[in-house]
């Protein structure tokens, strides 16, 4: 890495919660600047932090957004797994090619980015939102080295953005992180889900607010050109390996989802 310390960042689709979640844990040495688009950030953080509206599809709104930034927490997507191709393609797809170009021209470090386990969930899934419960006892865990299995257009999106991130790091040499995230909840209760088909889902990939925060605040810590990592708590039923993340990130995730059921 430079020789310039991470200490100002910015984080696109704050008013998300996981941006919420990120904007109210990351440790208080960091400077953040919180960007939106249409729906607004809460009052309490747009009190504690400088907060910028922008539509990342389009690049004249971009423009200059990031000066001064040492890094770029990119979150602001259209996160439905369900979402159709024009959506993805403008909120997803378009958007992120943005906020590669507007690094590169502020001179940004790195972007840590916000991927998804739907980059390889049909390795083990049925639909998008249920397992294949034998897959774990024949098949063993899900790995980083496996190959691509996208589920949707939302997950072909995340791999654009893991393919752009390989490309500008080689190119610009702008470090890049990616967590292929699990399932995150509002409420922080995977048993909100209990008795559903989406049960062994939330079960397996469950990500708690808490290791959220711990693996993005890794992933701004990590010394590494390019790295891919699971974003995903310690369940007891995961499906994903999380030996790699654990190796190369310095992530180890405290939270079970068995313990909220």
């Amino acid at each position: 890495m430079k020789d310039r310390k991470i200490v100002n960042i910015g984080i696109t689709g704050t008013s998300g919660h996981i941006g919420t979640t990120l904007a109210e844990g990351l440790p208080a040495n960091y400077k953040l600047t919180l960007f939106y688009n249409r729906r607004e950030i809460n009052s309490d953080l747009a009190g504690r932090h400088k907060t910028v509206q922008a539509d990342f599809s389009k690049a004249e709104q971009v423009q200059g957004v990031f000066e001064g930034l040492d890094a770029v927490i990119h979150l602001a997507a259209d996160p439905l797994t369900e979402a159709g191709w024009e959506s993805v393609l403008h909120k997803n797809i378009i958007a992120t090619y943005n906020v590669f170009e507007e690094a590169v021209r502020a001179g940004v470090l790195k972007i840590v980015f916000a991927s998804t386990n739907h980059t390889q969930h049909d390795h083990a899934g049925k639909t998008p939102m249920t397992i294949d419960r034998f897959f774990i006892p024949t098949m063993g865990g899900v790995k980083l080295s496996d190959p691509p299995a996208p589920d949707s257009y939302y997950g072909i999106s995340k791999l654009f953005g893991e393919n752009m991130g390989w490309y500008y790091s080689r190119r610009c040499g702008i470090q890049f992180i990616s967590l292929r995230i699990g399932s995150t909840f509002p409420q922080d209760d995977p048993s909100i889900w209990k008795d559903t088909e989406r049960e062994d889902h939330a079960r397996a990939i469950f990500l708690s607010k808490r290791d959220c925060v711990e693996a993005f605040a890794r992933a701004l810590a990590v010394n590494t050109d390019f790295l891919l990592a699971y974003a995903i708590s310690n369940n007891d039923r995961r499906w994903f390996d999380l030996t790699e993340t654990k190796e190369k990130l310095g992530f180890y995730p405290k939270d079970n989802a068995e313990d909220y059921f």
